[in-house]
């Protein structure tokens, strides 16, 4: 989205827009742009369930965002402490990222896994076979819910 229209949609000034912008991309903050996977050359997915011991916990992490079919990788809490999302080509390369994973990151067990071969739904955005928008799913609140404390409305 252009400057113009990010103002635009904002209700401000390009110069204002551009300023909090600047401001925005200089601090912490990661942008993320989504694409079609299945047009990428990449379309399957998998999601690996792993565990580490602790103590190589952020070393195993750090080596495994390093690779370039991994899209994220997350600690949780439980027997199965890391969990990995990775693009893959083809089904084959779901036991070839196994074994490179074995010889990479070598405290690292992967005990279970799951092959996602189509997402019809992601980010609240309706997805055809080639992985474009077609709609719009609004994300809603349970019932008898009021969003943020204090907020009334």
């Amino acid at each position: 989205m252009s400057i113009r229209d990010l103002a635009a949609g904002a209700d401000a000034g390009t110069t204002t827009v551009r300023r909090r912008l600047g401001v925005l991309l200089a601090s912490r903050v990661s942008v993320r742009c989504d694409l079609a996977r299945p047009l990428s050359g990449w379309p399957l997915s998998a999601v690996y369930f792993a565990s580490v011991p602790a103590r190589y916990l952020r070393e195993s992490t750090q080596m495994l965002a390093g690779m370039r079919e991994v899209r994220s990788c997350s600690i949780t809490a439980g027997p199965h402490n890391v969990m990995i999302d990775v693009w893959l080509r083809a089904m084959s390369d779901v036991h070839g990222f196994e074994a490179h994973v074995a010889r990479q990151v070598p405290h690292l067990a992967i005990d279970d896994r799951s092959v996602v071969l189509r997402t019809v739904k992601h980010m609240g955005r309706l997805l055809d076979r080639d992985g474009r928008r077609v709609g719009v799913v609004p994300l809603r609140q349970p019932q008898g819910t009021h969003g943020v404390a204090g907020d009334e409305n």
